[in-house]
């Protein structure tokens, strides 16, 4: 093909662009098929399908509201044969545990932010700045670590450091 050719091909192509483009504008019909026809039968179904999920939203709802009853029972439960028994008991119901990846490259502000995400710590600064130390710096070791949320920020720090404490 020659210079002249796909100049005219690129001026043609442009030309079609701005009649489109235009013809969206002032919403003129050229031709081309339109989803107004389709909306009027798709709102129906979409109706259906939002009244479905609002019901299974509702659901839901009630289903969160009675599963802490039903935890609460289970551990007032638990608590009486504990005290039955004379038995004490030793770890806190409320401890938080997740597994930790640590891949090449990550940041201490990564950690961080992923040990707060996952509820282990409460502030991600203070562990940011922790690993930041010059104790902890550039020592984070890859691979895969339990914490929970009982630890302290330094026996974390000592853990994925590879550190003894």
């Amino acid at each position: 093909m020659n210079k002249s050719a796909i100049r005219a091909f690129g001026i043609a192509l442009f030309l079609v662009g701005a009649l489109l483009a235009l013809a969206t504008r002032f919403d003129l019909n050229i031709g081309l098929p339109t989803e107004a026809s389709s909306s009027a039968e798709n709102t129906g179904e979409l109706q259906k399908q939002l009244e479905q999920a609002n019901k299974e939203i509702t659901l839901l709802k009630e289903q969160a509201k009675q599963s802490p009853k039903e935890k609460t029972q289970k551990t007032d439960e638990s608590e009486t044969k504990a005290k039955d028994n004379h038995e004490s008991v030793d770890a806190p119901a409320d401890v938080t545990t997740m597994t930790l990846q640590i891949y090449s490259g990550i940041t201490p502000y990564i950690v961080a932010q992923k040990l707060e995400d996952g509820g282990i710590i409460e502030n991600s600064v203070e562990m940011e700045l922790l690993l930041a130390n010059p104790k902890y710096a550039r020592s984070l070791q890859i691979g895969s670590y339990e914490i929970n949320s009982s630890m302290s920020l330094e026996e974390i720090a000592n853990l994925i450091t590879g550190k003894k404490q």
